[in-house]
């Protein structure tokens, strides 16, 4: 097999766990959404990533240390910013629900998230058959995100007691723009902590789990939005208490598996794209991204969020769906090709 194939298939097998992370957050009874999350965040984005980097790469702080601030850095401060779209993402998630706020902003990442890799690691592929082929397939993809925002538009529109009781419908709309524009720093982080990674191999990891070491930095960075926000919220709604009502025990375990979910798929993602060369953060996001929105269309048709929808909004938003998947097979025609 390929180093490409195998990346791919690690990748997608990432993605479809990922597609669950958020699933658990629906059963979680008696708490606001101030205590889920942050529950949720110090687990998946602060707890977990700095386990796995300090169980994973041997000598992690000198890793740090010769990497040096000009990496360390714009890693933090990338993870940072994604931190900020999570937080967007759980607001969405509660505004317009799980299909269209991850239709709409990870239809966006995979865009961003492969052209800006892309230019990094050889700006001259722009140039190329192949580079070019990545910018249509972009371009695609983005369609499909407007088509996928036009079939949350149209369920809105024609459901006013769904919206009123969901908060602004267009105003979740916007939150999973401005997320989706965020989004993608959480790969850019990556491209940009390739020296950490060398690093992590250099001092004994496993080619595999060098990614890792990204992961401890740029997520652990990312948890700061998230918790900072939330306890500001819990302070404000005076919600602190919820923690100790009836059930808190299953509403932990259910944090807990939202935030294994999210580690697991993250880990694998990285350990995906290390396999695929120095493009893989170019060409893996995309297939990543594509898995977790089928994937999160799945779960949010089987839990009911279009059961009362319009058949125009619904049909809407597969062809949205339809459309991002055909910039998928533009992506990798050449390899697929290659491959046969």
């Amino acid at each position: 097999m390929s180093p490409t194939v195998n990346g791919l298939t690690v990748i997608l097998l990432a993605g479809a766990i990922g597609s669950a992370t958020l699933l658990p957050m629906k059963f979680v009874k008696d708490w606001r959404w101030e205590n889920t999350w942050l529950l949720y965040a110090a687990l998946a984005y602060l707890v977990s990533p700095l386990t796995a980097a300090w169980l994973t790469i041997p000598h992690l702080s000198q890793v740090y240390t010769d990497a040096g601030w000009s990496v360390i850095m714009p890693v933090a401060l990338f993870g940072f910013g994604w931190g900020a779209s999570v937080v967007m993402l759980g607001l969405a998630v509660a505004a317009v629900g799980l299909a269209v706020s991850t239709g709409i902003i990870m239809g966006f990442s995979i865009a961003l998230g492969s052209l800006i890799p892309l230019v990094w690691a050889d700006r001259s592929l722009l140039g190329t058959a192949h580079g070019l082929r990545i910018v249509l397939a972009g371009g695609v993809i983005l369609a499909g995100v407007f088509v996928c925002a036009y079939a949350a538009y149209l369920r809105e529109r024609k459901q006013p007691e769904a919206a009123a009781e969901n908060s602004s419908g267009i105003r979740g709309i916007v939150i999973c723009f401005v997320a989706g524009i965020l989004t993608p720093l959480l790969n850019l982080a990556l491209a940009q902590g390739a020296e950490v990674t060398r690093l992590a191999v250099e001092y004994g990891a496993a080619q595999n789990q060098a990614a890792n070491g990204v992961w401890g930095l740029a997520v652990s960075a990312g948890s700061v939005p998230s918790v900072v926000y939330c306890v500001m919220l819990l302070n404000r709604n005076k919600t602190w208490k919820f923690f100790n009502a009836q059930g808190r025990s299953r509403n932990v375990l259910l944090c807990l598996t939202m935030a294994l979910f999210f580690i697991i798929s993250t880990i694998g993602y990285g350990m995906g794209a290390l396999r695929m060369g120095q493009l893989g953060p170019a060409i893996g996001w995309p297939v990543y991204i594509s898995s977790l929105i089928i994937g999160n269309n799945f779960w949010g048709w089987l839990t009911g969020e279009w059961r009362s929808a319009p058949k125009a909004s619904f049909l809407t938003m597969l062809a949205g769906i339809a459309v991002q998947v055909g910039g998928i097979v533009l992506l990798f025609a050449r390899d697929a090709a290659d491959i046969q």
